[in-house]
């Protein structure tokens, strides 16, 4: 690599060197620039951009981009930078858009820095750079040539695709890169916790791409725009298929993983209708599963994601799945055709796969954590452990809104999905939903207000009871409504806001502001807000018991 020096830089007496090479091979010339990077807080560099841990820079006059860790980040990043090193190791030799490894380093003050390659284009935003044939079918060749070399890059997404002036498209950022087998059960096994594919298909960097990046894309353009790319888009994975095939039989994999890669190759090619319809059930189930993950991210809580929506999502991944499977169940009733038949078992089978990964999480079984009882203790703050406390999240997240998952199906495929019960009825739960709205609206907020109201602290205690209010009868609305899963998400914001209410009511008794009747009015108030979180507890269990049944029939 030929570097151009910095003459403006050669009169600064270096106090900090380049002590240590961890990985890879850094010239002379590449560790100066680092030297002056650190002595001028990155004046000889460009700022490319910033994830959750790192933020990265563009040398100038070099094709080298360094990278260090955020203030106070530098555990998450892996300290110093060799997790990622090592995983752009791991990068084929062949593989020519992809950034490659100079080194990880350390200086005499004791900071970690990651060097690599620069790679250049424009990250695809539906507007001034778009996805097409041209590079899509460039970027399933590079996962294909993953695929087949058994790595997994890990991070798809958006960001870490840029596509160049001439269609191409360039992968970055392989901090979570790594190896994967496809022979032995125990291969298996953990391919599918870790990658989430079943015995009969490999590991995929084109679900990955799906997931985390191509199905947001598609629900963000103009509706026909979005179906004839998808066509676009399966017609040159047939090709991405095809070349696992052939790659992973070379290597010895079991029948089934080359069998399921051969008859995508053959009915993606020209897919039919019906093909086009059962693939975009499948990009739904795999954008749902993607909302899933960021909702319960906690690092990533912000104004498009509340941790109170996961089990909603959840609910609708499972049904997603459900009429991905009863679809290929149909298509294949249709059809004499046996290989045909024989994929739509495949994909039957994958789309009960994903359910059950989505019900075990859910509901804990099988010795998983129960994601419903983990968001459940913490609406109520009441934590198992240590560990279990997300409070501070749910205080800086419990007043954002929901936000509803893109119908992807049915864009794709021209028919509309419904979700939920198909009729309004009237049962236990939405009884005890009315129920519990009537003891609220007896309480002291809505019969005797306390008087010292100009007291602030006792206003916003009637707020948040108003909040209860609102939610409960927006949960009750929604589950007497076709769309019922949300119905979930504003029944536990309202078993949030009871705990925020309760802890409002203990400090107005112990502020001492008020008269001796107005405290016992107050005690009476947390002695019933006190039993009314266990009521709004063992109502949004009820509440997710009859979703989480339905959702699964």
């Amino acid at each position: 690599m030929k570097i151009s020096p910095i003459n403006s830089y050669k009169n600064i007496s270096f106090t900090s060197k380049v002590t240590r090479v961890i990985n890879g091979s850094v010239p002379d010339d590449i560790k100066e620039q680092v030297d002056i990077f650190e002595e001028t807080n990155g004046k000889n560099a460009m700022k490319l951009g910033q994830g959750l841990f790192a933020e990265a820079f563009l040398i100038n006059g070099t094709n080298c981009v360094i990278k260090r860790s955020k203030p106070g980040k530098a555990v998450g990043i892996n300290g110093d930078f060799s997790q990622e090193a090592q995983a752009l190791l791991k990068v084929p030799k062949g593989f020519t858009h992809a950034q490659r490894l100079i080194g990880n380093v350390e200086t005499e003050d004791e900071n970690f820095y990651l060097l690599s390659t620069f790679v250049n284009g424009e990250i695809p935003d539906g507007k001034k750079t778009k996805w097409d044939r041209k590079s899509l079918s460039s970027i399933l060749k590079s996962l294909a040539e993953l695929d087949t070399a058994k790595v997994y890059h890990g991070d798809v997404s958006r960001c870490n695709c840029l596509i160049t002036e001439d269609g191409n498209v360039n992968l970055l950022d392989f901090q979570y890169c790594e190896k994967f087998g496809i022979n032995g059960d125990e291969n298996h096994r953990y391919n599918a916790e870790r990658y989430k594919v079943p015995y009969f298909i490999a590991p995929s960097n084109a679900q990955m791409f799906e997931e985390s990046n191509f199905a947001t894309y598609l629900s963000t353009i103009d509706e026909d725009e979005a179906r004839e790319l998808f066509r676009e888009y399966l017609e040159e994975k047939s090709k991405y298929h095809l070349k696992r095939a052939e790659g992973f039989a070379k290597q010895g994999a079991r029948p089934e993983i080359v069998e399921y890669d051969r008859l995508m190759a053959k009915y993606l090619k020209n897919p039919s209708k019906e093909m086009l319809k059962l693939q975009a059930m499948k990009m739904q189930v795999l954008s749902t599963h993607r909302y899933i993950l960021s909702a319960m991210d906690t690092r990533k809580q912000d104004d498009l994601y509340n941790i109170m929506s996961a089990p909603t999502y959840y609910l609708h991944a499972i049904e997603d799945s459900n009429k991905m499977a009863n679809y290929a169940s149909e298509m294949s009733k249709r059809t004499f055709d046996k290989d045909l038949q024989k994929l739509l078992s495949y994909e039957k089978e994958n789309a009960l796969f994903w359910r059950s990964l989505m019900k075990n999480e859910l509901a804990g079984r099988y010795g998983n954590n129960s994601a419903f009882g983990w968001i459940l203790r913490n609406a109520k703050q009441s934590p198992r452990d240590g560990f279990d406390d997300i409070g501070t999240t749910f205080i800086k997240t419990g007043h954002l809104k929901h936000k509803n998952i893109p119908d992807i199906s049915s864009t794709l495929s021209g028919t509309e999905v419904l979700f939920g019960f198909d009729t309004e009825i009237e049962d236990d739960v939405s009884d005890r939903i009315k129920a519990a709205i009537s003891s609220l609206r007896k309480t002291q907020c809505f019969v005797s207000p306390i008087k010292s109201i100009t007291y602030k602290d006792i206003k916003d205690y009637h707020k948040t009871k108003q909040e209860i209010m609102k939610n409960l009868k927006t949960a009750r609305d929604l589950y007497m409504e076709d769309n019922k899963y949300e119905s979930l998400y504003y029944s536990l914001n309202a078993l949030y806001q009871s705990t925020i209410a309760e802890g409002k009511a203990s400090k107005i008794i112990n502020g001492g502001k008020l008269s001796y009747s107005e405290r016992c009015n107050m005690i009476k108030e947390a002695e019933f807000l006190a039993w009314y979180k266990k009521e709004l507890e063992d109502l949004n269990g009820r509440l997710y018991e009859r979703l989480f049944e339905k959702a699964s029939n």
